[in-house]
């Protein structure tokens, strides 16, 4: 029998394509607290998005699909122009995308645009919002409107209107199935205003924050976490490590963002330094988890002697282990190997305590943990 052709999406054309996509996505998260995020449901979620804890690692077919609500923006910006609209696409004053920031430059986010001569109010100028939707979704934007059905979209233009002083905004949505279009004004005056300061003190609040907010759910098989890229370190899974979680600066205690200038400054008060963006990300042998990330052992103790800092955990069985840099203490980076059994107990702990030694690698093999030391 002849062989069936592969199906499209294994094709190597498909792929190769999805593969280009990836190969452009910035690998770094951002370094702020987004106005795109800050509708978000959960807050718990969001301080660890802030805090560059990992997270969502999106397939070159998402990173596409996107790309194609990007593309849409270029469309509305020609429809609205064709029927009469004066749209600002880019700031005039900088040629680049509108940007707004607050909170130290903690929070920022980039609008669509700004516009007057909408026709429903030609002479108001209006934060401009531009979105796609699938059928279902777009269906319930016309029953529901836009904050009830797409919170985070009303929160972006709530902030928006907040942080520019415009008082209307203009929403412009298309169904992606049909071409159909829906669009929505918002009003400063008509309950925005209270909406707007509940957002920015929320942002404050996760942003200075030295601890995750409570969980939105306990039962990590939730609604609400079944799928959020970081229910494995929320709700302490044990997939991915012990803390599965980066080491980067953000996820240090020694880390503070502060709010002093408007370029979203981060202090390290180990060493005692204004922390670069690409420091940030690389961290340091000093790093010492904040103890919030660690969901399998309670802290007990923290000092700071001649070696460096520690901080003590003690496991459900009464083992206690350090976190620090010094020998015979974990790493954080062992902490983002080593299964959470294995933290403190067992050969590991044995051959650490007795003869200091460091876990370079961990796997899986024959169900059994495999871990090689030196």
């Amino acid at each position: 029998m002849a062989q069936l052709p592969p199906k499209p999406e294994d094709s190597k054309t498909v792929q190769a394509i999805y593969a280009w996509h990836e190969s452009k996505r910035e690998d770094k998260p951002r370094t702020y607290l987004g106005a795109s995020q800050i509708g978000a449901e959960c807050e718990r979620s969001l301080w660890y998005d802030f805090r560059h804890c990992g997270g969502e690692d999106f397939s070159g077919r998402m990173l596409r699909l996107f790309e194609t609500g990007d593309l849409a923006e270029f469309r509305f910006v020609d429809e609205l122009k064709g029927i009469g609209c004066t749209i600002h696409e880019v700031d005039p004053q900088t040629g680049k995308q509108f940007e707004v920031k607050d909170l130290g430059g903690h929070f920022s986010g980039h609008m669509d645009g700004a516009g007057v001569g909408i026709p429903e109010a030609p002479q108001a100028w209006h934060v401009l919002e531009f979105k796609t939707h699938n059928t279902k979704s777009f269906a319930k934007l016309k029953n529901h409107g836009v904050k009830k059905s797409k919170p985070q979209h009303y929160a972006q233009m709530a902030v928006y209107m907040k942080l520019t002083g415009m008082k209307r905004a203009f929403y412009l949505a298309a169904n992606k199935d049909t071409d159909e279009l829906y669009s929505e004004r918002l009003r400063w005056e008509e309950g925005v205003a209270e909406d707007a300061d509940r957002l920015m003190e929320r942002a404050k609040r996760i942003i200075e924050a030295t601890a995750p907010p409570s969980r939105i759910s306990d039962a990590a098989d939730s609604f609400a976490c079944k799928w959020c890229s970081h229910k494995n370190l929320c709700h302490g899974l044990g997939e991915g490590g012990a803390v599965p979680c980066s080491i980067g600066c953000r996820t240090c205690v020694h880390a503070t963002p502060e709010m002093d200038t408007k370029d979203g400054r981060w202090s390290c008060k180990q060493h005692r330094v204004t922390l670069t963006i690409e420091s940030q990300h690389a961290g340091c042998d000093d790093h010492l988890f904040i103890p919030d990330l660690i969901t399998f052992a309670e802290p007990i103790n923290s000092d700071r002697d001649k070696d460096g800092d520690w901080i003590e955990y003690q496991n459900a069985d009464g083992t206690t282990w350090r976190n620090s840099r010094q020998a015979n203490d974990y790493t954080s980076k062992e902490l983002t190997k080593l299964p959470d059994p294995l933290v403190g107990a067992g050969l590991v702990g044995d051959v650490k305590k007795t003869l200091g030694g460091v876990v370079e690698n961990v796997r899986e093999a024959c169900d059994a943990t495999e871990f090689k030391l030196y």
